[in-house]
């Protein structure tokens, strides 16, 4: 994983590192834009004095991104007030008043979406006082393709 941001903060003591000011997080085909974001890891993994570069993911335990956070990975992009994202489970949640997935042209909109990425599904929740939305483009259906 690779991350820039203006400022870089670590917190030893709670296997943390945060990142702040227009952070970048970038793996493989996925970014992660957001103002904060903090990286916990394993506690049991010793640190390493490039951890904020070059660490391996098998030592991060979590990712939360809050501020202005945007998500794309492939052809899907969202968007939230904070992601929170499971290693173990490779479960990305989305929350905000207004969070929203895109594919292609096709949307939904929700307080609480979940992606979870080993079984390619999402989960899109309200919050009982707006209700989820979506717009379906038939044209962005890959089996079609």
């Amino acid at each position: 994983m690779h991350i820039t941001a203006d400022k870089m903060v670590a917190h030893q003591d709670e296997s943390m590192v945060e990142f702040i000011g227009n952070v970048n997080a970038t793996q493989d085909n996925m970014l992660l834009v957001a103002e904060s974001v903090k990286v916990f890891w394993h506690p049991s993994q010793p640190d390493t004095a490039d951890t904020a570069d070059t660490a391996d993911t098998n030592r991060i335990r979590q990712i939360v991104a809050t501020d202005n956070v945007e998500y794309t990975a492939g052809d899907r992009h969202a968007f939230a007030d904070k992601a929170v994202y499971t290693t173990a489970d490779e479960i990305l949640i989305l929350t905000g008043k207004k969070a929203k997935l895109l594919t292609g042209t096709s949307w939904v909109t929700g307080t609480k979406i979940t992606l979870f990425r080993k079984q390619d599904r999402v989960l899109v929740e309200s919050d009982g006082k707006t209700r989820v939305q979506a717009l379906f483009n038939p044209e962005d259906n890959p089996a079609d393709q």
